[in-house]
């Protein structure tokens, strides 16, 4: 927690009093204010929920030139940006030098100097974090969806997605197409990473418990999964079952496990991973799953492995208003 707001400065000869749980408030604007902390206080400071992979940020190339300065480059380091929400400080431009100089990667200096912003709400807190976190770096993909799933409390163990290298399966399954026009009328510009990984939290943790693997989930398979699993999470055991490559052939036909894994086969012989050939992979696995559904008996079960595609936007609207519902019936609950 923060000391109470004080307008005090560095030469103030109140400022020795003003050091509470380490942290001394230099001068106060309101929204704003600077604050002189330790090192070792700094790196206890909570990260922001949307904090991206920091040890791959620690790997890049650019900290083992920052390791090497001197002067006023060096001087620069120990400033930091962090926000206060409820009382409650939160990182949100010193996440990459906070863990450098706890492994003793970077030279620490004496002390940290905070420049702090309070926030009215969470939406505040986000913002500042976009906002500095495009002035210090293009955030990639990559760097969205891993700070999404520090959001959302996400920790996955399959290789297929806690890499991260799932924004075109997401996009397809939150929009309905890996490009262009959205569910809702929007464009690629739109796409929320944000809102597609807490959209899909619970399937993403479902899915992970199967396993899937990099050779086969690819990201029309992926988007169908997410998908389908939205609307039936018993369709768990198909995308298990192509996980494991449990599938049957009869006479020569395939079931719709082997179907979707001969389509996949096929991709891999013409070496086609463009969006396009992903949009039409996920609408035939939305066809095979349906036909999975209605069982082993039913007519077209066990086919040459080609399936009526289903449209991904209808899937996508009937999605949302599953979603939509449901979040109505818990606020009501």
């Amino acid at each position: 927690m923060l000391p109470e707001r004080q307008q005090i400065t560095e030469q103030s000869p109140q400022s020795d009093q003003a050091d509470t749980a380490g942290i001394r408030i230099l001068a106060d604007e309101g929204r704003s204010y600077m604050a002189r902390m330790s090192v070792a206080t700094w790196i206890a400071i909570p990260d922001h929920p949307r904090r991206r992979d920091t040890a791959r940020q620690a790997r890049k190339g650019h900290w083992q030139t920052v390791r090497l300065v001197h002067g006023a480059a060096l001087e620069s380091t120990r400033w930091v940006v962090a926000a206060e929400l409820d009382g409650t400080l939160t990182k949100v431009d010193g996440h990459t030098r906070a863990l450098l100089w706890a492994e003793g990667a970077l030279p620490a200096p004496a002390e940290v100097l905070a420049t702090v912003y309070r926030c009215k709400d969470r939406r505040e807190l986000n913002e500042l974090h976009a906002a500095f976190d495009t002035q210090s770096a293009a955030e990639t993909i990559f760097d969205k969806v891993t700070g999404a799933f520090s959001e959302q409390g996400l920790v996955l163990t399959s290789k297929r997605l806690r890499s991260g290298t799932i924004a075109d399966a997401l996009s397809i399954a939150t929009r309905g197409v890996a490009r262009g026009q959205d569910a809702e009328g929007g464009t690629g510009d739109d796409f929320d990473v944000y809102g597609a990984v807490e959209l899909y939290a619970d399937e993403l943790r479902l899915l992970d418990t199967v396993n899937p693997q990099n050779e086969t989930f690819y990201t029309g398979l992926l988007a169908a999964a997410l998908l389908c699993l939205a609307c039936d999470p018993s369709t768990l055991e198909f995308f298990r079952a192509i996980s494991n490559g449990d599938s049957q052939t009869r006479a020569g036909l395939l079931d719709p496990v082997a179907g979707v894994l001969a389509i996949i086969s096929r991709m891999k012989n013409r070496r086609a991973r463009f969006r396009l050939e992903q949009e039409r992979l996920c609408e035939s696995s939305l066809g095979a799953v349906r036909v999975w559904q209605r069982g082993e008996q039913a007519p077209g079960y066990w086919s040459n492995g080609r399936y009526e595609p289903v449209d991904i936007l209808e899937t996508v609207r009937a999605v949302r208003e599953r979603k939509r519902r449901g979040s109505q019936s818990s606020r009501a609950s």
